[in-house]
């Protein structure tokens, strides 16, 4: 193991809740680079491009990724690799049994502290590379690596694995505009069978809210210090955008640069995959039309199902 630890950044989140326009804010900083939610690259690569990349090619054409394959191709590492806790392109599981216990205090069993072993030297592989090949293409080699792939699983073994220094920022939203933005596509049918599907997947996407956010906690419980995690709101980085991310910027000790927020779009030249919002040209809004749009069927189990642990995110 080498003793030049990788600083690297992870952004913890369901998903939907703001974290591409956090990561790009942290792309544009100069100290920083992104590689998006690279945990979706082997999908990428053996699907032939699903979502383009940062530059706007696909990872088969782009020149960047292209040599990044070519350096450390993460479907020849020996397993687990490194989309061990990813199943599919679209999604991985949001509860597994058997790593419940991975998440309390204290040394594993020897099998599965050998695979966290495997798993944290490929990624050190992969962030390693990735380093080189951003100080080569840019002139700058980045303090820190930014890995927006969300998954607490594979926080946890990133973490247990030893290799890097870490820094947590974990991302939530209100769990009735998380759950807006799951559902707008039947929120905005007018047709009544719409409310079957949109009620199911509430509360489905509702539950997966408290789990995976009950999960980070356990991590910043059990594996972070207080210095070394930070809980974000998606409606005060959108409303307060500056001071948020100089607060980020004073967590990871960097000094706060506030082109990154200005100039965020800059900020996805080498990501993997992310919400499509990072090709457009909008400046930052805060989005909160759940409040005027979603039903109140969905509000009212959305806020039920939630109630377990919310205000423990901050959220009423």
């Amino acid at each position: 193991m080498s003793t030049d630890r990788i600083n690297l950044i992870y952004v913890a989140s369901i998903g939907r809740s703001g974290t591409t326009l956090f990561e790009s804010m942290l792309g544009a900083h100069p100290h920083l680079a992104t590689c998006g939610e690279v945990h979706l690259w082997p999908h990428e690569i053996m699907m032939g491009g699903v979502r383009p990349c940062g530059s706007g090619h696909y990872v088969q054409t782009c020149p960047f990724w292209q040599e990044m394959e070519a350096r450390v191709d993460p479907l020849h590492q020996p397993g687990p690799q490194l989309h061990h806790f990813r199943e599919h392109h679209d999604g991985g599981r949001t509860v597994r049994w058997q790593r419940w216990n991975d998440f309390a205090p204290g040394p594993l069993a020897p099998r599965v502290q050998a695979q966290i072993d495997q798993y944290g030297a490929n990624n050190e592989a992969l962030f390693r590379y990735f380093r080189d090949l951003v100080t080569e293409r840019t002139g700058t080699r980045p303090e820190w690596i930014v890995d927006a792939s969300k998954d607490p699983y594979r926080l946890l073994w990133l973490l247990r694995s030893g290799r890097f220094n870490i820094k947590v920022v974990h991302m939530v939203k209100h769990p009735c505009g998380f759950a807006y933005s799951v559902t707008k596509p039947w929120v905005q049918s007018p047709r009544w069978p719409s409310a079957v599907p949109r009620l199911y997947y509430t509360a489905r996407q509702s539950t997966a809210w408290v789990i995976q956010n009950h999960l980070f906690g356990r991590i910043a419980e059990h594996h972070l210090t207080a210095d070394d995690y930070m809980l974000m709101q998606y409606e005060t980085l959108a409303s307060t955008p500056h001071d948020t991310f100089e607060q980020a910027c004073q967590m990871i000790g960097l000094p706060y640069v506030p082109e990154a927020v200005t100039d965020f779009r800059d900020g996805s030249q080498f990501t993997i995959a992310g919400n499509p919002m990072r090709y457009e040209d909008r400046g930052i809004e805060l989005d909160e039309r759940w409040k005027r749009d979603l039903p109140p069927s969905s509000r009212s189990l959305a806020r039920t199902i939630t109630t377990v642990n919310r205000r423990s995110f901050g959220y009423a």
